[in-house]
């Protein structure tokens, strides 16, 4: 069973909608949200609220829907019709329910379910046949997100925002996936990071494991992206290497490259325009016109230690951490992320744009 979130001494007792809550008491939920351990609730303030919810489970303070098969439970699931899987699956004819307007990202014919890219026939085929990439549709609210980031984190002001030509969604093979997976389920254990709120504030709360997507520029010996969307096999192409053998820390080394400040780790940045310094050997000419290319990633952060001055023999994080934080200072001009896990860090797209 269990151990109460906020105490870690006593079983968790039921939240209100009659689900198993993460604290023992009404004590440790309004410690748990007063000392800012966790989120509270948007409407009483005092309760945490529920995962993948603004609320608490008072049904007072609730907005949420009711769940259209039993209707007696709140949905507290984001984006769903139903208050449990359960109820899901025993709906007639759901998935038809939960369809979008965005298109398979292979066949480009069938409308995928909300939080999918395939049709269900495509994504058996994906998920045999990675490594693969597939070109987003640049109407598809991906690309635009994507996008989004890409030029708001664009801070050098001596260098021009870019246009992006491309975006490619990256599909690993299963291994990769699910050597990820379980490494951020094992922080998420260890950590208990999921709705806690982000120590320097701005209203976020922490995904699993502390889970964020970070930017990484690398050299590319081919055309990925630019005139063909097949993976070469020139052990030299670090983009196509990454994409299909994933990151590798035995590239990774200070000897090799002098500007890493921390040490023998696999380096990201939220700034695009910092991975911009690192792609110069992406850089390609195609039909007169110049190309660079950069990955977007999802990264395990977990307990980050923070450091402002560069630390360059570094192996690892310091004890109970499991990464390393530069923060912008009179010596980092902008930030940068560091793991020491090749399991920590997966590619998730791969952006074309102009230089």
């Amino acid at each position: 069973m269990p151990k109460c979130l906020y105490c870690s001494v006593r079983e968790p007792d039921l939240d209100p909608n009659g689900s198993l809550s993460e604290y023992c008491s009404d004590e440790c939920r309004i410690s748990a949200s007063n000392t800012g351990f966790t989120t509270p609730c948007i409407q009483c303030e005092e309760f945490p609220r529920l995962k993948s919810s603004q609320y608490c489970g008072w049904e007072r303070c609730r907005k949420a829907d009711k769940c259209i098969t039993c209707k007696v439970n709140y949905i507290t699931i984001t984006n769903s019709l139903w208050c449990s899987r359960q109820c899901r699956d025993i709906t007639h004819n759901w998935r038809s329910m939960v369809k979008t307007s965005e298109l398979c990202l292979k066949c480009t014919k069938e409308n995928t379910y909300f939080g999918k890219n395939f049709c269900e026939i495509c994504e058996e085929w994906v998920n045999e046949n990675g490594p693969c990439i597939f070109k987003l549709s640049k109407q598809g609210n991906k690309f635009k997100d994507i996008s989004n980031q890409f030029i708001s984190s664009w801070k050098h002001k001596k260098k021009a925002i870019p246009e992006i030509h491309t975006i490619y969604k990256i599909f690993p093979n299963e291994q990769i996936i699910s050597r990820y997976n379980n490494y951020r389920d094992s922080i998420e254990s260890l950590r208990r990071l999921e709705g806690r709120p982000f120590p320097k504030g701005n209203g976020r709360v922490m995904t699993k494991g502390n889970e964020q997507r970070r930017f990484h520029g690398t050299r590319m010996k081919c055309l990925l992206g630019i005139e063909t969307d097949t993976l070469c096999s020139d052990m030299t192409c670090a983009v196509c290497r990454i994409i299909t053998e994933g990151y590798k820390l035995m590239y990774a080394k200070t000897s090799r490259f002098k500007y890493q400040r921390f040490g023998d780790g696999i380096y990201f940045s939220s700034t695009s325009s910092k991975s911009d310094d690192f792609n110069r050997e992406s850089l390609k000419n195609h039909n007169g016109v110049n190309y660079k290319v950069m990955f977007l990633n999802k990264v395990v952060v977990g307990r980050a230690f923070e450091l402002i001055q560069e630390v360059r023999n570094l192996k690892g994080p310091p004890i109970n951490y499991d990464s390393v934080v530069g923060e912008p200072s009179a010596s980092l001009y902008y930030d940068e992320l560091v793991v020491y896990n090749e399991s920590a860090c997966i590619p998730q797209y791969l952006i074309v744009y102009e230089n």
